[in-house]
């Protein structure tokens, strides 16, 4: 019987500590081998994986449309087309065909183009799930486009979350990611933000469009030219969940 206690108390313990996510992802992937264009002549690098949520419910639909919409802008950043697409095979079909009108006008000398897009769960809850896309862009010029941005959602209903529906206190929060901004990058209360080359404007801090969660982290990630230069790489800081919990409205 004693033994028995301790094996009961262990279940108990790890039946609460487990839940059932609201939200299930499985990994897609996309490359050039996928388009029959693409078997007998030159193509662009294409290397894309990312989520979808795989239950046929409202929920699922509203993540998967906020993921396809987000993979769309990143294969199309680099464009001056405005067109809107259906879908992300359209939209790599446009980038395909742009590519070959490039080769056909300036012939196969240049640099291919190259899209990558890789998208993992970074933290999910029963309530809350936090996602990064990391992604790399080339079409030509000096270097590509690369960056990060994360996905917030609400896990029961599938609502993504802007930086204005995460916090109680969005004000104050930002007050204290100045301070630990000044702490790490050492600048001095009472200087300018931008005193040692930074780039933020008007002079006054800001978050950048889109913040990420770990179990343990929030990452603020500011990528490259969205307050310094390309050179200087993305510029991020990471905050421990326990100093900011009083400001988190989803955990």
């Amino acid at each position: 019987m004693n033994r028995i206690i301790p094996l009961l108390l262990a279940v108990v313990l790890a039946s609460s500590c487990s839940f059932e996510k609201p939200l299930q992802f499985e990994t897609k992937t996309l490359t050039q081998d996928d388009f029959e264009i693409c078997a007998s002549s030159r193509c662009p690098t294409i290397n894309i994986e990312y989520l979808e949520a795989k239950e046929n419910d409202a929920k699922s639909t509203a993540v998967n449309s906020k993921i396809e919409d987000i993979i769309i802008s990143k294969i199309t950043a680099a464009e001056d087309q405005t067109s809107e697409f259906q879908n992300i095979h359209e939209a790599l079909v446009y980038f395909i065909e742009d590519f070959k009108q490039y080769e056909s006008d300036f012939g196969n000398s240049f640099i291919s183009y190259d899209v990558d897009i890789f998208m993992r769960v970074l933290y999910q809850s029963e309530t809350f799930v936090s996602i990064e896309v990391n992604y790399y862009l080339f079409t030509g010029g000096a270097h590509g486009y690369s960056g990060n941005t994360f996905l917030n959602f609400d896990a029961q209903t599938g609502e993504y979350l802007d930086k204005s529906q995460l916090f109680l206190n969005e004000k104050s929060l930002l007050d204290y990611c100045e301070l630990k901004f000044r702490e790490l990058y050492g600048i001095a209360h009472g200087r300018t933000i931008n005193t040692t080359g930074f780039w933020f404007e008007n002079n006054a801090f800001h978050l950048p469009e889109t913040i990420g969660f770990t179990d343990s982290e929030m990452i603020i990630h500011y990528n490259q030219y969205e307050i310094a230069s390309y050179a200087e790489g993305p510029i991020i800081l990471n905050i421990p969940l326990i100093e900011i919990e009083q400001f988190i409205k989803y955990r």
